[in-house]
């Protein structure tokens, strides 16, 4: 059937000279509109295809993209030739591309190493600098100098200031009447006024805290605190531009780059007077715009722009018409320390007001049928309201003419959702285990568990639930996807680094015990007696034959070796002895590196700075529920969702400080909740509701406790609607 927003899609997919800027909620066919769009272009030849630039969030996103575009292509008979110069791809890929191949306009060299382990690259620059005397002793008053390096590690980015530190600066501490504070017999301002002495004599001691009811004194040391604190965040502000503008020097000079400064030295070619004529008007198509942060967005709307603009702010001078056209939901902007929902909102609103751009919704979805449309049309009007902060909630139509009746397999309905009491029950896994003992897919009227997502709205407890299945009889397998995983935690990695590791150094203790800790089942203690006393036959025989292939790999290749120890070692037999599955997905990138190797040596390089890497989980097992939390299930579905903990609130993490607050350095909690955003989180949890909330294609199960619902959590946010 024909989608009652037909008219709006076809102007989308149709209309190459105009400007669009789309809002197109959950399961509202976005992918399909941009393929669409896109074959449409070739089909028509309206653009040129070197300067047609497709952009996505992710790589996978992005072949997903490419894929569908060719099938559409196919369909109608569209130009292959024409298909293959597009640039589909992340924004990272396609700057990478920029700067191998115009950066030379700002001394960039086209063989440059993007380098994934940011803190190796970190290391190397402390390493360099050795100096620590431009740093300001007063820093060390309130904050540490450990701790201002990983501040400026995780946003060494960012623009604070345009101010170049003055090394002579110093902090006024009017902190005597403190210290001339008559203590009387109060034990703990007296010893408050001890430790202060010692922290004005000695500069790597944190601020001393009190511990006193005395009003007086407590709103003396607060209001002479505040004035120091503030300057220090301003030092700590100044500093940290000096040692972010240094270590970018840094990786200049050794021309190793992050996927950050792909956008920021991207970005300074385009303003490159010889290099904008080349790098404008290009014709941009940017999904997940919700996503994209400030500087991509910059990167991006200047390369739309035409190249006789001489001012280059985008706002000013926006893409001239068909050059720019952007997909995305604000109702799904979740990752709120990347992306900034209000810049995103900032230019749709202001393109669509200064006529650079026509706003179209895209309304029905072909996900769910309409009385799931209805609940969430009856809930989030009230949740994305528009307040404080908060994006606005777009009505969803269902397109599914007649969708099969839901079936109550479960209890009754409570405003249409399937929630459930656990009353009987003291621990809320416990229940969560008896719901699902026993039973089998048909219970949930689906064919495969892998057709059932669990979804969390916080990680920690994904472990806890798959522990609580794992230790109680009769219950289905769980499989975790949104636990974070380096390729070091897999044995199919972490095993051959280690054997590679033993077998170029042979002084390495620590591999060869965990080789034979881990491959041999020798434990601890027999393993340390043989280094104290090597009186274990077998262990002397595995290292005699270590010997042996040590001699053997001096003549082999790469690729040689990678093949000799996998079957000397027979490890994909051994892997598969203690756990089902083998991840070949892990031993094809092992031998893709080692034929990608230079040499032996290259090659261990080459495992150590992969070890690190995050491993993305994409195998599905149909004989498995699925389990993610809420950030993870973005992009999916599932017929059945279940929601547990519901009347818990996820809690954050705990802030570290120091921390980057609009331009600010916050170095306390006093400082960070009044410079900070009071909404932001809260904002953040509603819409990642939302996310959770429109996965399901027949219906969601909410897991209830019994117990009062806490602030913040999911049943508090959904509340009686």
């Amino acid at each position: 059937m024909n989608p009652k927003d037909q008219d709006i899609r076809r102007r989308f997919i149709e209309e190459h000279n105009c400007n669009f800027s789309v809002i197109a909620p959950a399961g509202t066919g976005k992918t399909t509109a941009i393929t669409r769009r896109i074959a449409n272009i070739i089909a028509k030849q309206s653009i040129p295809p070197e300067k047609l630039i497709i952009v996505t969030y992710t790589n996978k996103a992005a072949e997903e993209l490419r894929q569908r575009t060719l099938w559409e292509t196919q369909k109608i008979n569209g130009s292959l030739n024409y298909y293959k110069e597009i640039f589909f791809g992340t924004i990272h890929a396609f700057a990478d591309q920029l700067l191998r191949k115009y950066g030379y306009f700002i001394d960039v060299v086209s063989d440059f190493e993007i380098e994934k382990n940011e803190h190796s690259l970190w290391n190397d620059f402390l390493q360099s600098i050795k100096s620590e005397s431009f740093i300001p002793p007063v820093i060390g008053k309130f904050v540490s100098r450990e701790a201002l390096y990983s501040l400026v590690m995780d946003h060494y980015y960012e623009k604070i200031t345009n101010f170049i530190i003055d090394p002579k600066i110093s902090l006024p501490l009017h902190l005597e009447p403190l210290l001339e504070f008559p203590a009387k017999n109060n034990a703990n301002i007296a010893k408050f006024q001890q430790n202060l002495c010692y922290w004005l004599q000695n500069q790597k001691i944190l601020f001393p805290k009190i511990n006193t009811s005395s009003k007086e004194f407590v709103t003396l040391y607060e209001s002479l605190l505040r004035s120091a604190e503030d300057e220090c965040s301003q030092i700590c502000a100044l500093y940290f531009n000096d040692l972010a503008r240094r270590f970018e020097q840094f990786r200049l000079h050794v021309q190793r780059f992050t996927f950050h400064d792909l956008i920021n030295f991207s970005i300074k070619l385009l303003n490159h007077g010889a290099a904008k004529d080349l790098l404008c008007d290009f014709f941009v198509i940017l999904d997940e715009a919700q996503d994209t942060d400030n500087l991509q967005f910059e990167l991006l709307l200047k390369m739309a722009q035409p190249h006789s603009v001489v001012n280059m702010n985008f706002f000013n001078n926006p893409p001239v018409s068909g050059h720019f056209c952007m997909v995305g939901d604000p109702q799904q902007s979740i990752y709120a320390d990347r992306a900034d929902v209000s810049f995103y909102q900032k230019i749709h609103n202001t393109f669509i007001e200064n006529g650079t751009a026509e706003s179209l919704n895209f309304s029905v979805t072909m996900r769910f049928g309409q009385d799931i449309a209805q609940r969430i049309n009856k809930i989030f009007p009230h949740i994305l309201d528009g307040k404080d902060g908060q994006v606005f909630f777009s009505p969803i139509i269902s397109g599914i003419k007649n969708p099969p009746p839901e079936k109550n397999t479960f209890s009754d309905h409570v405003h249409g959702w399937l929630r459930l009491s656990s009353a009987p029950f003291k621990d809320e896994l416990s229940f969560i285990c008896h719901f699902f003992c026993e039973k089998n897919p048909q219970n949930f009227n689906v064919s495969s568990w892998s057709e059932i997502a669990i979804l969390c709205p916080r990680k920690n407890w994904l472990h806890e639930i798959y522990d609580s299945f794992s230790s109680t009889a009769n219950m289905p397998k769980l499989q975790i996807h949104s636990a974070t995983q380096t390729y070091s935690e897999f044995p199919e990695f972490s095993w051959f680094h280690a054997l590679v590791t033993v077998i170029l150094n042979p002084q390495n203790r620590f591999e060869f015990s965990g080789i034979l800790r881990e491959i041999f089942g020798f434990p601890d203690a027999i393993i340390a007696r043989h280094f104290r006393s090597h009186d274990i036959p077998k262990i002397t025989m595995i290292e005699q034959n270590l010997q042996n292939i040590r001699l053997e790999c001096v003549a082999l290749s790469p690729l040689q070796i990678f093949d000799l120890l996998f079957l000397e070692f027979d490890l994909i037999a051994k892997i598969i002895a203690i756990r089902e599955k083998f991840h070949y997905e892990i031993y094809k990138k092992l031998q893709l590196l080692a034929a990608e190797s230079i040499c032996s040596a290259d090659f261990l390089f080459q495992l150590q700075k992969k070890s690190q890497e995050i491993y993305q989980l994409e195998w599905i097992d149909r004989g498995a529920i699925q389990l993610y939390t809420f950030h993870k299930a973005k992009g999916l579905e599932w017929p059945v969702v279940i929601i547990p903990f519901i009347n818990r609130r996820p809690i954050p993490a705990p802030r570290t400080f120091p921390v980057v607050i609009d331009q600010k350095i916050a170095i306390n909690k006093r400082q960070y909740e009044e410079w900070s955003d009071p909404h932001a989180h809260e904002n953040n949890a509603e819409r990642l509701l939302y996310v959770a909330l429109t996965r399901q294609r027949q219906q969601t199960v909410f897991i209830d406790d019994g117990r009062k619902a806490e602030s913040g959590s999911v049943a508090a946010i959904v509340g009686n609607f």
